[in-house]
């Protein structure tokens, strides 16, 4: 038995065979910093396959699991890549889905959700918060926008939150607020100072209400706005909820979510999907961070611009756009 380390699951595979033979089999997988860690075994006693070896992983050497043996698999793994996924993330979910769960009448879209499902993690939340939300997030990913669509969420439903601009950066954050949301322009709370804003808070709580703070940006890769924003977690005592745009470098993407991991961030809201065509990058950087999916940012419009998050939801997200031959083998038998 011996263990194996590589950038994808392909590569650490080859290693595994030109060293150990064609007889290796496949005991583990699992992701590590980088790549991927490979469990791999010989039976030296030539009884053939090692009998605790799963089913799927046996076929994954040729069968029906993966690869040229499996056109689904590789129609969804190819549709992540399109999409910017990085090979170790497009490897596992077509794994898990269309390797482990198809069936004949199998779709790479639902095999897409299938594999989501065992992988990431949706969590939205609910129109009457349970507790105050402050978003954080880089500047342009859409945090004052999302602000804006909570609170008119939160109207259609029947129930009330409070909007506060925290305007600490002094970038009149309260002003492009209060244009998103002329009809609620007299709940707007804007707060220019941190000893300001939980004065405001303290008010605000002591009558019972709830509130979404819209927080100026944070820049994740600058570790004196990272601390402030750890300090101001801690003091606020509200959940923060991540605004994280579609757009972007997936590594750079990556980066970023798990620098707001770090500073205890567990859920995110994900914007700009009406714009930005290549999605897995940000689906992936999310999910590797160990950040659930709340909301997902489909339209640019205030009143129904969010939706909440599930693996289904993402999966179809995750077809439009993709190249020509996995689309057209959506509902084939």
């Amino acid at each position: 038995m011996k263990m194996f380390a590589a950038e994808t699951f392909e590569a650490a595979k080859a290693m595994i065979f030109a060293e150990m033979g064609a007889d290796a089999v496949i005991l583990s997988e699992r992701e590590i910093d980088g790549g991927v860690e490979v469990r791999a075994a010989t039976d030296k006693l030539g009884g053939g396959v090692v009998p605790s070896e799963p089913l799927f992983l046996r076929e994954s050497r040729g069968g029906h699991g993966r690869g040229s043996e499996n056109p689904l698999y590789s129609r969804v793994r190819d549709a992540l890549l399109w999409h910017g996924a990085p090979q170790r993330f497009a490897d596992r979910v077509a794994n898990e889905g269309a390797g482990r769960h198809s069936t004949p009448s199998s779709a790479p879209e639902d095999s897409i959700a299938a594999g989501l499902e065992r992988i990431v993690t949706c969590d939205p939340i609910p129109a009457r918060l349970e507790k105050d939300i402050i978003l954080v997030g880089p500047p342009g990913h859409g945090r004052t926008a999302t602000a804006a669509k909570l609170t008119r969420r939160a109207a259609v439903a029947r129930t009330q939150i409070m909007p506060v601009a925290a305007d600490l950066d002094g970038t009149a954050g309260g002003e492009l607020l209060a244009a998103y949301l002329e009809q609620e322009r007299g709940q707007i709370r804007i707060a220019e100072t941190p000893d300001a804003l939980f004065n405001v808070l303290r008010r605000l709580r002591e009558t019972g209400n709830r509130c979404i703070i819209d927080l100026p940006a944070i820049n994740p890769f600058d570790q004196d706005d990272m601390a402030s924003l750890q300090d101001l977690i801690a003091v606020v005592r509200a959940e923060p909820v991540l605004v994280m745009s579609a757009e972007g470098h997936p590594e750079d993407q990556a980066d970023s979510a798990r620098a707001f991991a770090r500073a205890g961030i567990r859920r995110a809201i994900l914007t700009k999907l009406d714009i930005a065509r290549r999605r897995g990058g940000a689906i992936s950087a999310l999910s590797s961070a160990g950040i659930a999916f709340s909301h997902l940012a489909v339209t640019p419009f205030i009143g129904g611009g969010l939706v909440p998050a599930a693996p289904s939801r993402l999966a179809a997200l995750l077809m439009e756009d993709a190249p020509g031959d996995v689309i057209a083998l959506k509902g084939a038998a």
